[in-house]
């Protein structure tokens, strides 16, 4: 039989060094690698000197296997065709310069895809007819007559599979038509991950996009609120985590939570089971240090995870925590300026209210909380503490956020409430608080105690 393959020790008819260089084989060290059609070896033998930890060989001819065994015994070799496949899967197929032989070329591709690796490849050296149609062309050989697809048919017969043409492959005497190179891997449905801030235009992007190329998009907002509210079936633990202190305004904090307490592929999955398995877009706030571990749960389930990053137009937004203290310290400035005296009195002055909330005795004195509203809308610029005889007065307090009483009063602000510190001489317990406590504004107006407060002091008392 003549020589096909060349080696140092033999010329064959085929430039089989340079065909090598043309396959742009993937990374072998320690994967897997099938070649079909191996002949005396070659490519097996390069393999294994990358580092594939297991190699096999498969060829018709006793001749052609019992030469590559003598080459390479540390790979393995067996006398047998493409329809006897190992009963297994490799990281790499190589199917060089035989594709043409094969009965039915998609259904051999598709069958090879189908023993690779998830993220195995398939690399096919196979003629390319010319012409500008989807066809397959009848080519007249020396020996017979085969079919070669021409690259618009190509584009069809590979069309449920992920595929990228590598390049030209070494030309050899007689060839009839030109040789390429292809590499094939199984077609992964793709996660297109659409997870910046909020002010993006996420929302705007994904829905003029992808419904265009019948995309559907996944909004993880909603999907948060399905699992808070009990409309989508989770396990217990990521529904208590989603549905703790739920609020649509705070989807990052939700989402934060449940990261935190490593449930993060439990979201992933109810996202890819609303996806249906199939491409998909993903329109959700993701914060930057969970981004990784959702590109990772994807991928572990199957998808190509492709994130899409922007830059915003337009300034940045101010973060909430921020925009929160500037937008206190602003109103706290205007209080402390008071109303320009062109405006005259308010058109519609507020009665004082507030109340003492909470008294304590500790270590660092007399603790007294509360919340007070004077006739501007604010708090006072002054409290007065009146305790065993003696007033001890407080001027600017510091406001404290009481957002219940803004939303019970209506006010524009929640900056009502009060924390009073008092190193009162003698008072080391509730018990020591003499009858006449009160908190007063400056005109002497008193703060009213809860009645839980009013318990608390005279039952202290009376035990005394």
């Amino acid at each position: 039989m003549a020589q096909y393959q060349s080696f140092p020790d033999a010329s064959g008819a085929s430039r089989t060094l340079d065909k090598l260089k043309a396959l742009k084989l993937p990374v072998l060290e320690g994967r897997s690698f099938l070649d079909i059609g191996c002949n005396e070896g070659f490519f097996c033998g390069f393999a294994r000197h990358l580092g594939a930890h297991r190699v096999v060989g498969l060829d018709r001819s006793a001749l052609f296997i019992e030469r590559a065994r003598a080459r390479f015994p540390e790979c393995e070799f067996v006398q047998t065709d493409w329809d006897h496949l190992p009963d297994e899967r490799f990281d790499v197929i190589l199917l060089a310069s035989a594709l043409h032989y094969a009965d039915d070329q998609p259904a051999l591709i598709a069958r090879l895809v189908e023993r690779l690796t998830e993220d195995g490849t398939l690399v096919l050296e196979m003629g390319i007819a010319s012409g500008p149609g989807s066809e397959w062309v009848e080519v007249e050989r020396g020996i017979d007559t085969r079919l070669f697809p021409t690259m618009k048919k190509l584009h069809e017969v590979l069309r449920g599979h992920a595929w990228k043409w590598m390049g030209r492959s070494v030309a050899q005497a007689g060839d009839p038509v030109s040789r390429h190179v292809v590499h094939v891997s199984r077609r992964r449905p793709v996660a297109y991950l659409l997870m910046q801030p909020p002010g993006y235009g996420k929302s705007s992007l994904a829905s003029g996009l992808f419904p265009a190329a019948q995309v559907p998009v996944v909004s993880g907002d909603q999907s948060i609120a399905g699992i808070a509210r009990g409309t989508i079936a989770v396990g217990e633990r990521l529904h208590e985590t989603a549905a703790r202190d739920y609020s649509p305004f705070h989807i990052d904090a939700v989402v934060g939570r449940i990261f935190d307490a490593g449930l993060g592929a439990e979201l992933v999955d109810v996202w890819a089971g609303l996806a249906g398995e199939r491409d998909f877009a993903l329109d959700m706030f993701i914060p930057t240090e969970y981004q990784a571990e959702v590109e990772a749960g994807f991928a572990a389930r199957g998808y190509l995870p492709v994130r899409l990053q922007w830059e915003r137009v337009g300034p940045p937004l101010l973060g909430e925590d921020r925009l929160a203290v500037e937008a206190d310290a602003y109103y706290a400035s205007l209080q402390a300026a008071g109303r320009p005296p062109e405006l005259g009195e308010p058109d519609r002055p507020l009665a004082s209210r507030g109340f003492v909330d909470d008294v304590r005795v500790g270590p660092d004195g007399v603790s007294i909380s509360g919340w007070v509203v004077d006739e501007a809308g604010g708090l006072p610029a002054a409290l007065v503490v009146r305790v065993n005889g003696h007033e001890y007065r407080v001027d600017a307090p510091e406001p404290k956020p009481r957002p219940d009483v803004q939303r019970h009063l209506r006010l524009p602000h929640p900056q009502v409430g009060y924390l009073l510190q008092l190193d009162v001489p003698g008072v080391r317990a509730l018990s020591d608080i003499g009858p006449d406590f009160a908190v007063l504004l400056p005109d002497g107006a008193r703060v009213r105690p809860t009645a839980r407060v009013r318990a608390l002091l005279s039952g202290k008392r009376g035990r005394a």
